[in-house]
């Protein structure tokens, strides 16, 4: 069994920036993923350019039960941080319409920069990682076709249909 501060079930956009983010303030951390190539939806998204923020993003573009999560969460990483991020990496982008923000370039950019970031602080990624069953007592206990997973946390961030 392996043990993880933070397992993250889903390794596609917000998989990957969860994983790396927690594993920048410390956390130990694996994200597992059903398929076989990281960041699928991201690549084709925006036409395969992304479009990864919106620059005018505020509470009320979001509907919710809690009015006020929305607001706690952009207040704690707004659009501009995540373009602050976007910068670092040095990855050029544009502006199309009302704030959408695009890669000039590919949406692999945006794959590879999630990635460079697991890697750099140490979060885990694994692929073609079925997930069978998932537990919880004291810790949750992940099992999947090859492996078992212990962690104190637990994100899942399988997204939608595309």
């Amino acid at each position: 069994m392996k043990s993880f501060d933070l397992v993250v079930i889903g390794a596609g956009g917000a998989g990957l920036f969860c994983a790396a983010r927690a594993a920048e303030r410390g956390f130990s951390v694996v994200a597992l993923d059903h398929a076989d190539k990281l960041g699928k939806k991201i690549l084709v998204s925006g036409g395969g350019r992304c479009n990864f923020t919106n620059i005018h993003a505020s509470p009320k573009n979001y509907v919710s039960q809690n009015e006020h999560f929305i607001k706690s969460a952009l207040s704690r990483f707004s659009p501009q941080d995540f373009l602050a991020y976007i910068e670092r990496h040095k990855i050029p982008y544009f502006e199309k319409k009302l704030g959408q923000l695009f890669c000039k370039d590919s949406a692999k950019l945006i794959v590879n920069m999630l990635e460079t970031e697991c890697k750099n602080h140490g979060a885990e990624i694994c692929l073609n990682t079925k997930i069978i069953d998932v537990q919880k007592n004291e810790f949750f206990t992940i099992t999947t076709e090859n492996e078992t997973y212990q962690a104190k946390n637990l994100v899942i961030a399988t997204g939608g249909i595309s």
